[in-house]
């Protein structure tokens, strides 16, 4: 197992346990919490506050800008673990670490520590995500800078998510002669910015949009972050950690949906068909996405692509797992309850990094996809260790692991015919490229347990890809019913629905 993972899952797990234990209506961390709050459209400040007093502010701050965070592994298990209570704190508290992640990346040794402070002080900070109307605009495009070289002021609006009037800081992109340039702004005494409530959020609705206008906010070179005319390359190297943390988001959501709905599934086979689909689309999702965090520290320059290709994919799995067990569920099980919520919040949470959403600017205004390079370190974490020799494809070694020694019981022939039908997939291909990922996942786990040992799990895993490809699967009675077996032990158990065995609250 990779160490790296292991640490994350330990620390989120960590998070979870002091949160309490979120069946119990006494808890103001709750599922009943969060679902009251919701109803009043009220932002969940028990639990945004009780997740930063545990130390989850210091993680949203890289240990190189003397905070906790060593690795996108934690980032991504942190919000995961989070987001299963309410998506409406996770969205909010990972639109602030994203919004403060170019001051990471290119600010000032002042700006960071201004930030810093605020995070530390659990201020949280808004994210711009331009007009809501056509979709994402990660170039903010309506914010624009007047006056000299040294001296602007920024006039403009823009939608802000994540915490609306509470923001006490944001990072903009504003037009200048120098071209697209990120600027770190403090609210201070709020003089010449103010917000607006924005749209009425179907989803999120204690930390609904709101309309952040700036009319003359004096900024100056402290406040430039990264160099004029930087502004595409930083916003393009957030973008990648954006989508593996709306992925994050949605498999949170689906772990709690999942849960929710299993008491219903034993008097109701349609049901119990549709979570064991879904528990593979978690187990897919999570493989992806711990390939990536992989990536980004063994092969920081594939990074961004990988993400535009695998977390959007892993976040469209969830999201759609998660409205799939909504819908199957339906009666008192899902109306009013926690996944309704959920089913709301992660429509709108899914949005922010959503590949199908074309960019509000023109295509010539954007850098090459996806957007820019990865520099070689991932300076805001620190350089990565030494990368590995090159490593076989999982599909081939699975393949190969197969074929050479055998696999107890009877699904290495399956096996082997699904392995060789995703390496024949084009390159590029989305969904072979996620059962690599299962394979990779599978050849790391494979002497862990005999339900692994035998290749059930990655037989689940390959069989639902197949099926989302358009390729017609065996119905596999008995592969369904040990994934639901092992989905009813893991909630009974109180642990993560997961290939990991995490233990929660």
């Amino acid at each position: 197992m990779d160490e790296a993972i292991t640490r994350a899952l330990a620390v989120a797990a960590q998070l979870d346990r002091a949160l309490a234990d979120p069946m119990d209506e006494r808890n103001p961390a709750s599922f009943h919490a969060a679902v009251d709050a919701d109803r009043d459209a009220r932002f969940p400040r028990h639990l945004s506050g009780s997740a930063l007093a545990w130390g989850l502010a210091e993680y949203l701050i890289p240990a190189v800008c003397g905070g906790r965070l060593t690795s996108l592994e934690e980032s991504f298990a942190l919000f995961r673990v989070l987001a299963r209570r309410d998506l409406t704190a996770a969205t909010a508290i990972a639109a602030s670490f994203l919004s403060a992640l170019p001051v990471w990346r290119d600010g000032s040794q002042s700006q960071r520590r201004a930030v810093a402070g605020l995070l530390r002080g659990h201020e949280l900070m808004g994210l711009p995500i331009g007009e809501a109307e056509p979709g994402v605009d990660i170039l903010a495009r309506e914010i624009a800078a007047f006056g000299d070289r040294h001296a602007w002021r920024l006039d403009g609006r823009m939608s802000l998510i994540g915490n609306g009037g509470y923001a006490a800081a944001t990072t903009v992109l504003a037009r200048t002669g120098d071209g697209p340039t990120t600027f770190l702004l403090l609210r201070g005494d709020g003089e010449h910015w103010w917000f607006q409530p924005a749209h009425e959020a179907h989803g999120l609705r204690g930390g609904a949009l709101s309309r952040l206008t700036l009319a003359g906010v004096p900024a100056g070179d402290a406040q430039v972050v990264g160099g004029l005319g930087q502004g595409l390359a930083t916003a393009g190297r957030t973008l990648p950690v954006a989508r593996l943390l709306v992925a994050a988001l949605a498999l949170g959501a689906l772990d709690t949906c999942l849960r929710a709905a299993l008491p219903y599934a034993e008097e109701a086979p349609v049901l119990a068909r549709r979570l064991t689909d879904a528990y593979a689309d978690l187990l897919i999702g999570e493989a992806l996405c711990h390939e990536l965090c992989r990536t980004a520290r063994e092969d920081p320059h594939a990074f961004a692509a990988a993400s535009a290709r695998l977390a959007s994919l892993a976040a469209r799995l969830a999201g759609d797992a998660v409205e799939d067990v909504a819908g199957a569920l339906g009666g008192p099980g899902f109306c009013g309850g926690i996944v309704e919520k959920m089913r709301r919040d992660s429509a709108v949470a899914g949005a922010l990094a959503d590949d199908r959403l074309p960019p509000a600017a023109p295509e010539d205004d954007l850098p090459p996809d996806p957007f820019v390079a990865v520099p070689p370190e991932l300076a805001w974490l620190g350089p990565p260790p030494a990368a590995p020799p090159p490593s076989e494809n999982g599909l081939a070694a699975a393949a190969r692991v197969i074929g050479a020694d055998g696999l107890p019981g009877p699904h290495a022939p399956r096996l082997l015919e699904l392995l060789g039908f995703f390496r024949a997939r084009r390159t590029g291909c989305a969904h072979a490229e996620a059962a690599a990922a299962c394979a990779a996942a599978w050849l790391r786990a494979r002497g862990r347990d005999g339900y692994h040992m035998c290749g059930g799990w990655l037989l689940l895993c390959l069989r639902r890809l197949a099926v989302l490809l358009g390729q017609e699967q065996p119905e596999d009675g008995g592969v369904r019913r040990v994934a639901l077996v092992r989905l009813r032990k893991a909630a009974e158990q109180r642990r993560l629905i997961s290939d990991h065995d995490v233990e929660l609250a």
